[in-house]
């Protein structure tokens, strides 16, 4: 399993999620805490709610460099209206603050056409344990 701590992260709950009793669909929360025995990730939104999501129903954004160079590299093939979109993304992660991620996260929320080029799973699912089942 991967040891890096979510805690005090800022995760977008996915958009896509069909099955959502906390209804946060869409939103971004900060990660509270990380349980590793139930495999349970508690999160808090910007209202004061709070949630229990597992942690394949949480994305985070992916490096502002890998979003800038993806830019550079595919701009021309992308459309405008989500090349502004990630370029905006790439902006607001330069800034550096708590609070142009948080924008950063809600632009990325609102565009599924840019999910997989601006967003990656909160933790990675798992490759350590599959790496361990083919070893055996």
């Amino acid at each position: 399993m991967d040891n890096e701590s979510l805690n005090g992260t800022l995760v977008l709950v996915r958009p896509d999620l069909t099955v959502d009793p906390a209804n946060g669909q869409g939103k971004v929360a900060i990660v509270n805490y990380e349980s590793q025995q139930s495999k349970e990730v508690y999160v808090a939104f910007n209202n004061g709610r709070e949630a229990i999501y597992p942690p394949e129903s949480l994305l985070k954004l992916k490096n502002k460099n890998t979003i800038l160079n993806d830019l550079m590299a595919n701009g021309t093939a992308i459309p405008l209206s989500n090349f502004k979109d990630l370029y905006k993304i790439s902006l607001l992660l330069d800034r550096g603050t708590n609070i142009a991620h948080w924008q950063a996260l809600e632009v990325a929320g609102h565009n599924p056409e840019i999910w997989d080029k601006a967003l990656q799973p909160a933790k990675p699912i798992e490759k350590q344990a599959l790496e361990k089942a083919y070893a055996r």
